[in-house]
């Protein structure tokens, strides 16, 4: 007797039925009978519950879809996306070569490939940054911005409404007399028949500024109104998170009001009554929460708020050794400091220089004294202001940098060579940090981040004469420092090549273990993200100072938002999540800013972004695909 597919039992092909893709594949088994549709409509259930659970947990995974077939959609920023169905639709967006997109897209989720669909009608104008969202059938674009069409011109805003009808694939303008301004940044959320539109970077009067106002579309008759709403408002923003609270509240995260104004607060929208109020809302856990989020592409799951952003704080900061150790010497008196910087004895300048002090190299207070001038000159007056050793040390380090040293290190002929000695040439030091490791040429560094060996030659004017004293203990103990600093060097740089050259080995005699062996170096780089550094000295007197490292991919921030509608007259709060490993997963996306994600049949979907690339100023903008979801496990 043949047996078929229905004799299984309902766990087993229950089980069939998660290995499927949750969208086209699965309508289609819930489409045969009642049973198949029963067990299709849990399968859904449980992928997103399993979603829920796994952002608690961070029982994640990331995947990529890497798919060569034709069409491809070109790489962007700045898009709009918006999740109909079984597919993805994104419109427009930036390039890195000063072009914006009006070309519409989709991806299928089931088949994991993209789509053009010509479509027809009046298409949108180029934009980037504008607002799309799904009511019914139809996809509602607003606002955006594109560049300019001269170098010298500002980009400009647009204020133009656009419906896109997915059943008939026609585009269709709408200008009304009455609505918002040319905007973009803004967000936007549906309720009912409305869509609501809160903030944006708008135009208005030939003046470029932040808003706070509230806009409402009906999307019945496509008609613009303006809600009457409380005088406590939140900060004027854009770029900020929105999404809907049940029937008649909407959340409002993050933001920016502009350069180094970032704002992590929440606020609570009531559209109960006549007036629409706004409440701010207490954050529970903000240590756990995300530093930049107005940027970084964030979605809801259920009561949850996803948002991806930078590990912490210090995302670009890298922490390195001291190129010397300090030698304890004694501080030079001001006045032979003037006479080494070429300045009159008696003289004093203007208060403090006007220069900046990230500018001036730091002086180090343990530095052996210049050479006595050969002439005494009678006694200057006393310094004005107070004589802390803090700003004795602001007023040398800002004499220094005034001096102006060239590249040997010395002053130029022009400068008073009758108040100190003749220069001299410097003896070269080899520097113990001349080679750096190949993860320091990937990271990113500060603008206003000195290299060390401009700090180094900045050193060179407090030097010495070989035939003081002072200059012979500092010159042998700094030679002793060089030496084992140098050999420390060489020592790690020894075993780093035993390391690699022990791998390549590995590789070449067991291809089959490549997983592990990338497994091992992924949570090698999380210890020397967390300060640990794995390699081991022989000698106790030879200590490695540990380098804390980035890793240049995108961390997971959860927010329970499900307390914000809670009864008992408490006021409205959200907490944000602990995370594991700094929220950082496996195989997660480059650190892509102004990208999208959407929320699937149990699984978010990440697409484009900008990552600059700090070594230059090249723009690198990505047109890959990421899915995060949990792992399933085949038995």
């Amino acid at each position: 007797m043949a047996a078929s597919i229905s004799d299984l039992p309902n766990e087993i092909l229950e089980f069939v039925f998660s290995l499927l893709p949750p969208y086209e594949p699965l309508e289609h088994c819930a489409a045969v009978c009642k049973r198949w549709n029963l067990l299709a409509t849990n399968v859904r259930a449980r992928k997103k519950s399993n979603l829920q659970k796994g952002l608690l947990d961070f029982n994640l995974c990331w995947k990529e879809i890497l798919n060569e077939s034709t069409p491809r959609i070109a790489a962007r920023f700045a898009h709009a996306s918006s999740l109909h169905r079984n597919s993805m639709y994104v419109f427009g967006g930036a390039s890195s070569y000063d072009t914006t997109f009006n070309d519409l897209w989709k991806f299928d989720l089931s088949r994991r490939e993209w789509i053009r669909p010509i479509s027809m009608g009046t298409y949108p104008s180029p934009k980037a940054g504008a607002s799309l969202i799904c009511h019914n059938d139809l996809l509602v674009l607003y606002g955006g911005w594109r560049h300019a069409y001269t170098p010298f011109h500002m980009c400009t805003l647009i204020d133009e409404l656009h419906v896109y009808n997915i059943a008939e694939n026609r585009w269709t303008i709408h200008n009304q007399a009455y609505g918002p301004p040319p905007m973009t940044g803004h967000s936007a959320t549906v309720h009912h028949n409305q869509m609501i539109l809160f903030g944006g970077y708008q135009k208005q009067a030939e003046s470029l500024h932040t808003s706070n106002d509230i806009w409402v579309l009906d999307l019945e008759r496509l008609v613009w109104k303006k809600p009457f709403v409380s005088d406590l408002k939140p900060s004027p923003r854009y770029g900020q998170f929105q999404m809907a609270i049940g029937d008649d509240h909407i959340l409002v995260l993050g933001g920016t009001g502009g350069v180094n104004r970032v704002f992590n607060d929440a606020w609570l929208l009531d559209m109960q009554r006549d007036t629409w109020v706004w409440k701010r809302v207490q954050i529970k856990n903000k240590k756990s929460t995300v530093t930049h989020n107005w940027c970084y592409p964030a979605c809801n799951v259920g009561s949850k708020v996803i948002v991806l952003g930078p590990t912490s704080p210090n995302d670009f900061q890298i922490i390195r050794p001291n190129r010397v150790p300090p030698i304890a010497r004694a501080r030079p008196p001001n006045d032979q400091l003037r006479n080494r910087m070429g300045m009159p004895h008696g003289v004093h300048g203007p208060g403090e220089p006007n220069i900046p002090r990230n500018n001036a190299p730091p002086l180090r207070p343990n530095l052996p004294p210049p050479p006595p001038a050969p002439v005494k000159p009678p006694s200057a007056p006393a310094l004005p202001g107070p004589s802390s050793p803090s700003s004795s040390r602001e007023k040398v380090s800002s004499a220094v940098a005034e001096a102006k040293p060239g590249p040997s290190g010395l002053r130029s002929p022009n400068s008073n060579s009758t108040a100190g000695p003749s220069p001299r040439p410097m003896p070269v030091i080899r520097s113990a940090f001349g080679r750096q490791s190949s993860e320091d040429d990937h990271l990113p560094k500060r603008f206003n981040q000195q290299p060390l060996e401009q700090n180094h030659m900045a050193m060179v004017a407090f030097s010495v004469d070989s035939n003081n004293h002072w200059s012979s203990a500092a010159s042998s103990s700094r030679e002793r420092q060089l030496e084992r600093l140098r050999k420390m060097e060489e020592k790690i740089s020894a075993m780093r090549r035993a390391k690699e050259a022990e791998q390549h080995q590995q590789q070449q005699q067991n291809p089959a273990d490549d997983r592990r062996q990338n497994e091992a170096n992924e949570s090698g780089q999380e210890n020397r993200e967390v300060g640990i550094d794995e390699s081991t000295s022989d000698s106790a007197s030879d200590p490695i100072t540990p380098k804390r490292v980035k890793r240049n991919g995108l961390a997971i921030y959860v927010c329970d938002v499900s307390n914000l509608l809670s009864n008992g007259g408490t006021e409205p709060t959200i907490e944000w999540h602990e995370s594991k490993n700094s929220g950082l997963i496996a195989g997660a996306p480059d650190h892509y800013t102004f990208s999208t994600m959407v929320n699937g049949n149990g699984e978010l979907i990440v697409f484009g972004g900008l990552n600059k690339n700090h070594k230059s100023e090249n723009l690198c903008v990505s047109n890959s695909v990421h899915f995060l979801t949990v792992p399933t496990a085949v038995v």
